[in-house]
């Protein structure tokens, strides 16, 4: 199994005040289920793809990733940088963010007048998605508002290609409001859900993309499958989550934790932890192995949230128990 990530990495301040580090969403999620496939040695490559700056932080970044065995499918844009981003956390955990993108190399990835200028009329991650050296792609909400609307139209047109080609689209609705205009959101939303084999969902998000404050967890992920998507699952921060597959809907507790430190990164992790049983379930024990699954993502995110910052250091990931127990039905 060969799945990409595309979307944009930034230079993280954590909260704690000691040092940075690199985060971003879809690359928190893409590095976890690097890091817990290479801990079960399950045959699974995971590729990054976005656009770097020639700045430190760029090369510091680039450092990092081979250090860590991701495999960094980045350009190099000859005048921006990486973006910055500030957490802040409350007395409970709760992170909030300040950011500084202006200049991010990565909302320029799709750029046609860069990519004519310097020589390029595609793009890797373009190429990926057509020559077969892809089984499954993972873009986000965040992949997505980065980008201006021509470019995100260039992305969607190579994303449709590739799911009628075979490949298997997950998408994680991961929503920032000031990056949108009006209801640019869920019209894009709208366009992605009947490509995706598999929809990562958050409850407060959908209500925001939708415009729904009241709507209940069963009817977002009902909403959801009607709109196409193969798999629904639905995150709930501590409460449980949702799984929806066919007529079959699962609730799966959150693992609880002592305390709450930082909750950076969490939903990054749980859709990892998800991903890494995901990919390889045998389909005979859909039931089973999408709870199994769910419980893999509860507690690489507990882990998580026990520590500063969107990805924690390799000593302290945990390994992922191997179980399957028979789900509770709703």
């Amino acid at each position: 199994m060969r799945i990409g990530f595309f979307g944009e990495v930034m230079r993280e301040h954590r909260a704690d005040g000691l040092g940075y580090g690199f985060g971003g969403d879809t690359l928190n999620t893409a590095l976890y289920l690097h890091r817990l496939s290479r801990q079960t040695a399950t045959d699974l490559v995971v590729q990054y793809f976005t656009m770097l700056g020639q700045d430190d932080a760029s090369d510091q970044l680039a450092a990092t990733l081979a250090a860590e065995g991701l495999s960094l499918r980045a350009g190099c844009h000859p005048d921006k940088t990486l973006g910055q981003y500030w957490i802040d956390i409350d007395a409970a955990g709760e992170r909030s963010f300040r950011y500084q993108r202006d200049d991010s190399a990565a909302r320029q990835y799709f750029c046609s007048s860069f990519g004519t200028s310097y020589g390029r009329t595609t793009t890797d991650l373009e190429q990926a998605l057509t020559d077969g050296s892809l089984d499954a792609l993972y873009l986000s909400g965040i992949s997505l508002a980065i980008l201006a609307e021509p470019d995100r139209m260039r992305l969607y047109s190579a994303v449709a290609g590739f799911v009628r080609r075979g490949g298997r689209l997950i998408f994680d609705n991961n929503f920032r409001p000031l990056l949108w205009a009006n209801t640019t959101a869920s019209r894009w939303q709208q366009l992605l859900l009947p490509l995706c084999d598999l929809a990562l969902l958050t409850d407060s998000d959908e209500r925001l993309i939708w415009q729904k404050p009241s709507a209940g967890a069963a009817a977002l992920v009902d909403a959801a499958l009607q709109a196409g998507v193969s798999t629904v699952v639905l995150k709930c921060g501590p409460a449980p989550c949702w799984v929806g597959q066919g007529a079959s809907r699962l609730q799966i507790p959150a693992q609880q934790v002592p305390q709450v430190v930082d909750s950076s990164g969490a939903g990054d992790a749980f859709a990892a932890g998800f991903l890494a049983r995901f990919l390889t379930a045998p389909a005979a024990v859909a039931d089973a192995a999408l709870a199994d699954a769910a419980r893999a993502g509860h507690q690489l995110a507990a882990a998580v949230v026990q520590q500063h910052g969107a990805i924690i250091d390799l000593a302290v990931m945990p390994l992922l128990s191997l179980q399957m127990e028979d789900p509770d039905a709703v």
